[in-house]
């Protein structure tokens, strides 16, 4: 039951991640920031592009003085981060685009805001790329698991034909069990689905960022959130294999008394 609660909390702060300026705002999934001039990983000037004079152009736009430096994406908000440090978090990216458009109306260049539109890159991604409805799922079955495994017996005490008080704890019912076990594979298996797919993805939404603004931003993977999800599995792994084994142990008891 403890594994189970872990399992949940871990679960539901890997879902708000991103929704408040707090520490959940270092609960993201990617973040996409750009990169100083000096530090970009491709030059204009590289002999592989053909093109050479698109990358200059998008160069020149995303080298200038952005009013934000960096967006977060998670499974419900997104956050950024401004020039000045500060940091602001909402599950709404329009009324995000609004704050930082007149941010840069007030520096008389709204453009300059957010000149490679990182911030809707960032929605498309959580959007159209990111899927929570298998982490909701685990959470009910998890939730589910945590239910029926309260209506397991307990120690007691009981009084023995001698007289003597000993404490005995009876078998779950065995349907109980066989529930228990079920909603628990299931609730690995849609967790460890739904994290390797939020890796990946992260994983590759970052890559291909970079790649297609010609190294002009640069992505990483949320690291708390992928230790998080990661950590999630782990424990729904150890609810199933602990059930299983349960079962097993208590049929093979079963069997050894019957045959006594």
């Amino acid at each position: 039951m403890v594994i189970c609660s872990i399992t949940i909390t871990l679960l539901s702060i890997l879902l708000a991640g991103c929704t408040s300026s707090n520490g959940l705002s270092n609960v993201y999934l990617v973040s996409l920031q750009y990169k100083n001039a000096s530090t970009s990983s491709l030059s204009p000037n590289d002999p592989v592009l053909v093109n050479p004079g698109i990358a200059e152009k998008v160069y020149s736009v995303s080298h200038g003085n952005s009013t934000i430096r960096e967006v977060r994406a998670g499974y419900m908000g997104l956050c950024l981060t401004l020039s000045n440090g500060a940091r602001l978090c909402s599950g709404s990216a329009a009324a995000l685009a609004s704050l930082v458009k007149a941010e840069g109306i007030q520096g008389n260049d709204t453009g300059a805001a957010d000149p490679l539109n990182l911030i809707w890159i960032a929605q498309n991604f959580k959007e159209k790329i990111v899927f929570d409805g298998l982490i909701f799922i685990t959470v009910v079955l998890t939730f589910l698991c945590f239910i029926l495994l309260a209506t397991f017996p307990g120690w007691h005490e009981e009084v023995g034909e001698d007289g003597s008080e000993r404490e005995v704890r009876p078998f779950p019912s065995w349907t109980i069990m066989q529930v228990v076990l079920v909603l628990s594979v299931l609730g690995f298996m849609f967790g460890l689905v739904s994290i390797f797919w939020q890796h990946v993805n992260s994983s590759a939404a970052g890559t291909m960022s970079e790649s297609l603004t010609y190294g002009a931003i640069e992505g990483h993977v949320g690291t708390a959130a992928m230790i998080i999800g990661w950590a999630a599995v782990v424990c729904l792994g150890i609810v199933a294999l602990a059930l299983l084994t349960m079962i097993l142990s208590i049929q093979i008891l079963r069997k050894l008394t019957d045959d006594i």
